[in-house]
């Protein structure tokens, strides 16, 4: 069996661009590699050619609640000309392996096959029961892949405990030995579309209701970054544990999220607050034709816990005539920071790194833990990686040449190897 940077770099190289490919030759290409060990993996699809795929390797003891490790096989577009390799190339060259997926999440689906084939070709069988997921469209929400597994087939996730995915498990580069940041939550998603009507006309007059401008003023005021800061007890636990002290200001945490953790100040910042960014504006067909309508749509992330504030804000900030359309909505979810689920994701990252501190915090995107947290599951964010101190991971995410230590990779392997003999 290939090595986890060869599994990675193969992997790359499947265009699972979502929208525009499939997931379809990828997942084959995993049936492989888990038939190969044994297993016999069941690939499922909601549409042709978006493919899942769900293997279960029997542990020795029944009695113990199954462990689920899932990971999805989709990514999004990349422009290859912004790139210095091939976005698809799946390079192996300076220390890391290059393309869309490196580390979102191809990666953590290389690790996992890895850590698999380690501990079944040396006889270690699991003392639970491991279920593995390689998913579809998780980047454009997941109905089509663990949103299909969860609502049509939820058996083959009979007796699953937790489930661990992505985003989680790096270290934070604070001095000393390393912490890891494990997520515990993901924020929710609500996605809104604001339309101002006004009247058209030519646009060399004097306008009758032109609604750009109103637009304007309507998205300053729902984007206003002017909001508090909401600390939950996760992200006040990892500004204390990144201080060394107990930091229980709401200031003082984000004093410590934002100026200590490096490239992650921004990623931290965002689960300690709701945010609202306008993504995309539409107005018009033709310069000098004064526009009808008006348009925005918003991206909004809210803290578990807190959803009704984002809706008023949202309604509190519109003028009288305003028109407001939610086109999404994904629930926030949050499991226990001091459960035996989450002391055994510590207890995979001591065995490989012994005097390491272990945190949790709160993701601020949404991946699919959404899905299996309605199974009843506790889920973490759990990507295992001993990052370098010059690599900024945040900005590997959906971001121009991303790419992945290989001696990240190797670390990633070893501790899932440890997690699930656990």
């Amino acid at each position: 069996m290939p090595d986890v940077a060869e599994i990675c770099s193969d992997l790359i190289r499947f265009d699972t661009t979502n929208p525009g490919g499939t997931e379809r030759k990828a997942a084959e290409y995993v049936a492989a590699l888990l038939s190969g060990m044994g297993l016999e993996p069941t690939i499922i699809e909601a549409e042709p050619g978006r493919t899942n795929l769900v293997a279960r390797i029997a542990g020795t003891d029944s009695t113990l609640p199954a462990l689920l490790v899932q990971g999805h096989l989709d990514t999004v577009p990349a422009d290859a000309s912004a790139w210095s390799r091939h976005p698809l190339s799946g390079d192996i060259a300076d220390g890391h392996v290059w393309g869309r997926g490196a580390v979102d999440m191809k990666n953590a689906v290389a690790m996992t096959l890895a850590a698999v084939e380690g501990a079944l070709a040396a006889g270690r069988r699991p003392r639970r029961d491991i279920v593995l997921a390689f998913l579809a469209d998780e980047e454009t929400g997941g109905k089509l892949g663990a949103g299909h597994l969860v609502t049509e087939h939820p058996d083959l996730f009979e007796g699953c405990g937790a489930a661990v995915g992505e985003v989680g498990g790096f270290n934070v580069p604070v001095s000393g030995a390393p912490l890891f940041a494990v997520s515990v939550a993901d924020k929710g998603l609500r996605w809104y579309e604001v339309l101002e009507r006004g009247v058209a006309g030519h646009g060399s007059m004097i306008p009758r209701d032109n609604p750009i401008p109103r637009l304007a003023e309507t998205t300053l005021r729902l984007a206003s970054p002017e909001r508090g800061y909401t600390v939950i007890e996760p992200m006040r636990v990892l500004a204390s544990r990144i201080a060394g002290r107990e930091v229980t200001d709401p200031d003082d945490v984000a004093d410590v999220l934002t100026t200590q953790t490096g490239p992650f100040g921004r990623m931290f910042a965002a689960g300690i607050r709701t945010t609202v960014n306008v993504t995309r504006v539409g107005a018009g067909y033709k310069e000098n034709v004064i526009p009808g309508e008006a348009w925005a749509r918003f991206d909004c992330r809210y803290l578990p816990g807190h959803e009704d504030e984002l809706e008023e804000h949202i309604t509190s900030s519109l003028a009288e005539g305003t028109e407001v359309t939610l086109l999404r909505r994904s629930q926030a979810v949050l499991s226990d920071h001091e459960s035996e689920w989450f002391g055994r994701l510590t207890e995979a990252l001591r065995q490989e790194s012994p005097d390491c501190a272990v945190a949790p915090f709160v993701f601020s995107g949404g991946t699919d833990n959404k899905w299996f947290r309605t199974l009843g599951m506790e889920t973490y964010g759990f990507t295992p990686m001993l990052l370098p101190p010059d690599y900024d991971y945040p900005a590997m995410f959906h971001g121009v040449d991303e790419r992945v230590p290989v001696d990240a990779l190797k670390f990633g392997v070893r501790a899932m190897e440890r997690l699930i003999s656990l």
